[in-house]
Formats: structure tokens, C-alpha cells, sequence
């Protein structure tokens, strides 16, 4: 089978579902910052997602008894479309044997942050597709707190009210957090609440009303660029057909169990304007 790996931990499988289907969701993290479908138990594998336009209205001018112009609204449907990703492990009855410790539960973590990084992976891939930009490098700059500014406007130019959510490579927000620390300044005036918050605890939290969030799932450029994003819930989708399920099979000529975990889901762009992609040089020099 496909992304197969060999397991030389023992235990038993009673809390591998469990601690699998507990790790998924703690460490799935973008799922819950996008606009999510359930497709489990209905038939088809795909989320057939209504858009409607934004029409204008117009003053009635020629009297109160007269009526108002007839206006069609015609709403066109993105399809998202459900894919099966998979992952084994193969636990030989030797190594289940010759171990004290609880594999199940380490099998089980192993297949769920496997699963939860493949999620928010495909989810933020889909930050290269946003049409809006903020800064776009040439190779030098770096993450400030003037491009949350900068995408911010772009938003809200585009009729997108809050609230905001910004993810960045922890390279990208390595200068974000020494901007907002001031650090390396000449002269060191009064920080902001978030800048000594960031000097306390290495924690950004929420900037200019955005909920910053940081992991290494955001992804990089050929040019050695990241490419993060200031985005609306709205943007992105994600659609569940089938959540983490776990299955064991037993391969009686290699004497092992295969332990198999699988789950099905679409991820895509809803609405393309709710989102401004951000691509920032993302070196760490000394």
C-alpha cells in the first residue's frame, strides 16, 4: 500500500481509534478557522456550495405609486469534490511482543498528527491561489506589522468585515516579533500591549484585530519565500465526507497487523476576495 511505514513499536490496539481520532482533532488547527461542510451519511462525495452576487439598488424616481425595478439574481455553484487520503503502519508480532510500553497510544498519536498535518497542509496550500497580495518580495523583505495593515485594507476595500484570521511560517513571524519588540532599536520608546505581551511570552495573539497563528504547514517558494495569508473564515472550505476512521488487517506471512487510517474530505476557495495571500522572505540571519 501507499505511504507505508514500518512500526517497531509493540502494544495493543484498544486506544488506538481514540487516541488517533483525540489527536486529530487537537492538532488539526486550520480546520476549525475555515468554513467547514459535513458530507457524512449523504450520498455523493462532493459539497455543492450556492454564490450569490452583490446587486445594486437604484432610486425610485418617477412617483410612490410606480414600481420598483425588477432585478434577477442569478447564483452560480462551486463543487468541491472529496478525495480519500490514507496512511499504514505495520506492527510485526515481534516487536508487540517484546515491549512493555503502550504502542497503541503512540501508534495511535503517530496516525493522527500524520492525518491532522496532511489537513491543514491542503488548507494552506490554498493561500498561493488568493488574487489579492500584499507583499510580494524580490527576495529581502520580511514580515511587519505594516502588511497586516496592508492586507487589512484590501479587505475591507473589498466589502469584507471582520472577523480576520492571519497564518504565517514561524520564519515569518521571527521579524514580526522582533519588530514588535523593538528589538535591536536604537532607542527603545513605550511598547503597545501586543509588544510586551511578545517580550513576556513569545506570544503574538491578536494584531490590528487579527488572530495571528503561526505553524510550519504554511507553504514555501522556490525563492526560499513563505507564502501566509490574511483571510476571512469565508475563503476557504473545508468538507468532510468521512473523519478519521482506523482498521487493522492482519498479514499472516509477515506476522504483523497492518494498522490502517484513512479519512476523506475537499478543501478549496469559496470566495476569493475574502482572503489576501502575503509571500515574505523568510530567512533567519544572525
Amino acid at each position: 500500500m501507499a505511504n507505508s511505514t514500518t512500526s517497531t513499536l509493540a502494544g495493543l490496539f484498544t486506544t488506538i481509534q481514540q487516541t488517533a481520532l483525540f489527536t486529530m482533532q487537537e492538532r488539526a488547527f486550520m480546520r476549525p478557522l475555515v468554513r467547514n461542510y459535513n458530507l457524512t451519511g449523504q450520498p455523493g462525495k462532493a459539497a455543492h456550495v450556492g454564490i450569490y452576487p452583490t446587486i445594486a439598488t437604484s432610486s425610485i424616481t418617477s412617483g410612490e405609486n410606480s414600481d420598483a425595478t425588477a432585478t434577477t439574481i442569478t447564483a452560480t455553484e462551486k463543487t468541491f469534490t472529496a478525495t480519500e487520503v490514507a496512511i499504514m503502519a505495520t506492527l510485526t508480532d515481534m516487536a508487540r511482543d517484546s515491549t512493555a510500553d503502550d504502542s497503541a497510544a503512540a501508534i495511535g498519536r503517530v496516525l493522527g498528527e500524520t492525518l491532522a498535518k496532511k489537513v491543514d497542509e491542503d488548507i494552506a496550500a490554498l493561500f498561493t491561489g488568493f488574487s489579492s497580495s500584499g507583499t510580494l518580495v524580490a527576495g529581502t523583505s520580511e514580515l511587519t506589522p505594516d502588511d497586516i495593515l496592508n492586507a487589512i485594507a484590501q479587505l475591507r476595500a473589498n466589502s469584507v468585515t471582520g472577523p480576520y484570521i492571519g497564518v504565517f511560517h514561524p520564519y515569518q513571524t521571527y521579524n514580526l516579533r522582533k519588530v514588535l519588540a523593538n528589538a535591536g532599536a536604537a532607542t527603545v520608546p513605550a511598547l503597545s500591549d501586543v509588544g510586551n505581551e511578545v517580550l513576556r511570552n513569545g506570544y503574538i495573539g491578536r494584531l490590528f484585530g487579527v488572530d495571528i497563528y503561526e505553524s510550519a504547514v504554511v507553504t514555501g517558494t522556490s525563492a526560499g519565500a513563505y507564502v501566509g495569508a490574511v483571510m476571512h473564515s469565508d475563503a476557504l472550505v473545508f468538507a468532510m465526507k468521512k473523519d478519521l476512521v482506523i482498521e487493522t488487517q492482519r498479514d499472516a506471512s509477515l506476522r504483523a497487523t497492518e494498522i490502517v487510517a484513512s479519512m476523506s474530505y475537499a478543501v478549496g476557495e469559496l470566495f476569493d476576495l475574502h482572503g489576501v495571500k502575503i509571500v515574505t522572505d523568510a530567512s533567519i540571519t544572525n
